[in-house]
């Protein structure tokens, strides 16, 4: 019978690295609220109005995409652990669904005024692709230099 001895110097880097992953998706929630006013910004000078506003169309519906996303992971993941969720199963698909909805929605109503203001939609509902990016980057940080 071996076991694997644990050493209290293994311990709190453990615990450490799991709060520094744990936090992962906060710090997207927030690189998305950093990126997208220098995104609107940057729109605002080089493309003017029309591209801006899809801009801001398609950060906020990828801002409340990745909330609702995150709260129907949590949500079906305490559903399948413990069984005890409040939510049912067909109103996570329904505002997954929903979700999906929305974008095509504003994408018809932006493209049907404004193929500039699409533009500027689609590069707003990229801005996860924007904040995942800096999370890579910061979670290689510290990989590379704390050693998580």
């Amino acid at each position: 019978m071996a076991e694997t001895p644990t050493t209290p110097a293994s311990e709190p880097q453990s615990s450490s690295a799991d709060r520094f992953y744990g936090g992962a998706l906060e710090r997207i929630r927030k690189f998305m609220l950093a990126i997208a006013p220098l995104g609107l910004v940057l729109c605002l000078i080089f493309f003017r109005w029309p591209v801006a506003a899809g801009f801001l169309v398609g950060a906020l519906i990828s801002y409340l995409n990745h909330r609702w996303l995150v709260h129907a992971v949590d949500a079906l993941g305490e559903r399948l652990t413990t069984g005890q969720s409040q939510e049912r199963g067909g109103s996570i698909v329904f505002r997954a669904v929903l979700r999906y909805i929305f974008i095509g929605a504003g994408a018809y109503v932006i493209f049907s005024v404004s193929l500039a203001g699409l533009y500027g939609f689609l590069g707003g509902v990229c801005l996860p692709i924007a904040a995942v990016a800096c999370e890579v980057a910061v979670e290689l940080h510290g990989a590379l230099r704390r050693g998580l």
